[in-house]
């Protein structure tokens, strides 16, 4: 791996984490979201430092360059990650509806009840 690519890997993994920190000082990313990204990071400053353990793992699976591989890691770890974020979204969009549709049936029990009343 060239050292252009392991000094990129490792600025803009710290980079990220000190954007995380930011974002938990200011209490807009909830830590459980963080540790992931923290997680992340942190595997790109491994594979910055240790290049060898990286070439090594990118020759014995077949890769032609360690380069290659790392990309295909860090597309197929976000690729996971924004499967599992679209599993969370439509579980929170059912939620939405739900609470919705709870909303309108406790509206229309309240508008019952005043109409009844008003009439007795």
């Amino acid at each position: 791996m060239s050292v252009y690519i392991r000094v990129l890997l490792i600025v803009g993994a710290v980079i990220l984490l000190a954007f995380m920190v930011k974002r938990i000082r200011q209490s807009k990313l909830k830590i459980e979201y963080t540790i992931f990204w923290i997680g992340f990071s942190a595997v790109l400053v491994l594979m910055g430092l240790f290049p060898g353990i990286v070439s090594w793992i990118a020759h014995a699976l077949g890769f032609i360059s360690a380069v290659n591989m790392v990309f295909l890691v860090i597309i197929f770890i976000l690729i996971v990650k924004l499967f599992f974020n679209t599993l969370q979204i439509s579980a929170l969009e059912n939620k939405v509806d739900s609470l919705a549709q709870q909303i309108a049936i406790d509206r229309k029990i309240d508008n019952d009840m005043k109409k009844s009343d008003k009439e007795n």
